[in-house]
């Protein structure tokens, strides 16, 4: 208790506003301690509060309707709360939650290009929360433990609320949609909830579920299966769907006489699917009449069906212009008070007003219609404001790309790069080159070498036929057509330039494979003319070729053991096998040890006696002529097949 009212003494509240403290909620966050509130003045902020890292409270002093942030970075939030704001985020998502515990509450977030809020972590409240033309999903529930209740998508994209974690959701409402509400996650209860407009089905559900107190008309399909998964309904209706598609929907009824049901076109304020009298499923859920403020069935039933309604007309915060008048809220009775009492735009408007004129006979009394008032207050009241619900929108306002026509001139996004300025159906994200001129676009015809390039390819000319380095060939093949040494015929010496533009720079012969064998000169092919020359062929022995581009032939042809000097060995007669070094030196007039000496250590005058004089005898000459003729002729055979 001691610790608790220490903490409480030195919470703080700061004030942002023209004429607060603070002119910006930056400045404020800044400033502010852990615990501190910021209230917020009516207004327009632009900036993107960063709401991580302190438990602060950012609150506005009016209400979502009179307050907006308009931010190009998400808002990201791990502490305190975030209420009362209308929030636009244009190319970020809006609200972001990966950790803590957060509350957001009171929330018009409009036009966020992924989603509205999204959470991957932490233990989030989130209730009373609208999400408006969401170009993906509006709520993206897909980590943590989040509580979500009380809150409305809008037209999204794609899906009005994904739930893919432990989530615990009551009264949601979605109007529109591929999917109204998706459930791919065990546990989820979602009671009290209400699908309509979805152009696929209201309910997708890729769990066994059961779900009670539901309501869905409009859609194409009331609830989806998938995967085999089912789906059973207690105490809810269908109307104007086919059915379901996949689920246990025998508890699903298509029909109810006594049914209050939604009619488009309707205020938000009739969407709560409650029964009528008489309806026999009247005290059939957690609801306990069709009279008061809890029903059985819709998002105001139930335990958590209790919306904000500040002034007490009936009208829940999110769609009460003014929650501290209970005389002034969408569909009130107009009156001449100088307010716009129903929230349409218009002070007066169709209340008899004497305008002065003589009146005629059987003339209605005079009707006027003041100026209007500024719904969202960004000083341009619904007469001339093209959205009135949307801060950033209205006549002369800067143009963003995001789809709208935020000046009203009845253009989206012209003046940015998305925009077709020029009115030539190309804008500059698709090519256009002078968003200024309807005569140049990828789309126009090209004039040829007029000093303009009418088709934005980047030349002025058709079919990029022009030489301009005179080298004979056009700019279409020639890689550089201002240097005429440059062009697909030239050669390509070593100088580190790609001369004849075949995308390899220098050295086209020993980077070319002729007989292709898979080895350029460059990588070590000895002979590119022929496929059996390369370092990737085995060398075969004794035929006198270097298959292997080895240097050298692999052969040893007298089976001596000792190698030829062009296969790196000694033996100075290959095709003798009594000659090789250390042989036994002969008396036969060669070199048989091949020391360079012939018949060294022979005495010529003993005959054949062998031993240390070689066995000489007077007759030496003959059968060594005839051994050394063979070696001529092989050895010039030799030179005929290297050659």
């Amino acid at each position: 208790m001691h610790l608790f009212w220490i903490a409480a003494a030195h919470a703080a509240t700061l004030r942002v506003g023209p004429t607060e403290t603070y002119a910006t909620i930056d400045s404020a966050v800044s400033a502010a301690a852990d615990g501190d509130t910021i209230e917020v003045a009516p207004g327009t902020y632009t900036e993107t509060p960063s709401l991580t890292g302190k438990s602060l409270s950012l609150v506005s002093r009016d209400g979502p309707h009179t307050t907006a942030i308009v931010h190009s970075g998400t808002i990201y939030i791990d502490g305190g709360r975030l209420e009362g704001f209308t929030l636009y985020p244009g190319t970020a998502n809006a609200v972001a939650v990966q950790t803590g515990s957060p509350t957001l509450q009171e929330l018009w977030i409009e036009a966020p290009t992924q989603y509205g809020v999204v959470v991957s972590g932490g233990t989030p409240t989130i209730q009373e929360v609208l999400v408006n033309l969401a170009g993906t999903h509006s709520f993206s529930l897909e980590g943590g433990t989040p509580t979500i209740r009380r809150c409305v998508s809008l037209d999204a994209a794609k899906y009005g609320f994904n739930i893919s974690t432990s989530v615990t959701a009551a009264n949601l409402l979605s109007v529109g949609g591929k999917y109204g509400i998706v459930i791919n996650e065990a546990g989820v209860t979602a009671d009290n909830s209400v699908a309509v407009g979805a152009s696929t089905a209201g309910l997708a559900v890729l769990v066994d579920a059961t779900l009670t107190n539901w309501a869905f008309e409009d859609n194409v399909y009331a609830a989806e299966c998938f995967g085999g998964y089912d789906t059973t309904f207690i105490d809810s209706l269908a109307y104007n769907t086919n059915g379901d598609r996949g689920c246990d929907s025998n508890a699903l009824v298509n029909t109810d006489p006594e049914f209050a049901y939604w009619v488009a076109g309707s205020d938000f304020n009739a969407l709560d699917f409650k029964p009528a009298a008489g309806s026999a499923l009247i005290n059939q859920g957690t609801g306990t009449d069709v009279d008061g403020s809890t029903a059985d069935l819709g998002i105001f039933g139930g335990a958590q069906g209790g919306w904000t309604d500040g002034d007490g007309d009936g009208v829940v915060v999110l769609f009460d212009c003014d929650d501290h008048d209970a005389n002034r809220y969408w569909g009130a009775t107009e009156s001449a008070d100088g307010i716009d009492d129903d929230c349409d735009g218009e002070v007066d408007e169709d209340v008899p007003v004497d305008t002065g004129e003589p009146p005629d006979t059987g003339e209605p009394p005079d009707t006027g219609t003041s100026d209007p008032i500024d719904l969202d207050g960004d000083g341009f009241g619904a007469s001339v404001d093209c959205d009135e619900h949307n801060i950033a929108t209205y006549p002369g306002a800067p143009e963003r790309l995001d789809g709208a026509d935020n000046d009203c001139d009845g253009i989206a996004d012209n003046g940015t790069a998305g925009g077709d300025d020029d009115g030539d159906g190309y804008s500059e994200l698709q090519g256009d080159c002078d968003d200024t001129d309807s005569g140049r676009s990828p789309g126009s015809q090209e004039i040829d070498r007029n000093g303009i390039d009418e088709n934005c390819n980047g030349y002025d000319d058709i079919g990029r036929d022009q030489d301009g380095d005179g080298d004979g060939y056009t700019d279409a093949s020639d890689c550089d057509d201002t240097d005429p040494a440059v062009n697909p015929g030239a050669a390509d010496p070593t100088n580190g330039v790609d001369d004849d533009c075949d995308g390899r720079t220098d050295g086209d012969e020993l980077h070319a494979d002729r007989d292709g064998d898979g080895v350029t000169p460059a990588e070590g092919d000895c002979d590119d003319t022929d496929p059996g020359l390369a370092p990737n062929q085995t060398d075969v022995p004794d035929n006198f070729v270097d298959e292997d581009c080895s240097g050298t032939d692999n052969y040893d042809v007298d089976r001596d053991g000792h190698a030829a000097p062009a296969s790196g060995g000694e033996d100075c007669a290959d095709l003798l096998n009594t000659v090789y070094p250390g042989a036994t030196e002969l008396c036969d007039s060669i070199d048989n040890d091949c020391d360079a000496t012939i018949d060294e250590g022979c005495d010529e005058n003993l005959g054949g006696g062998g031993g240390d004089n070689c066995g000489c005898s007077g007759n030496t000459g003959h059968s060594s002529v005839i051994s050394l003729t063979t070696i001529g002729a092989l050895l010039l055979r030799r030179r005929h097949r290297n050659s």
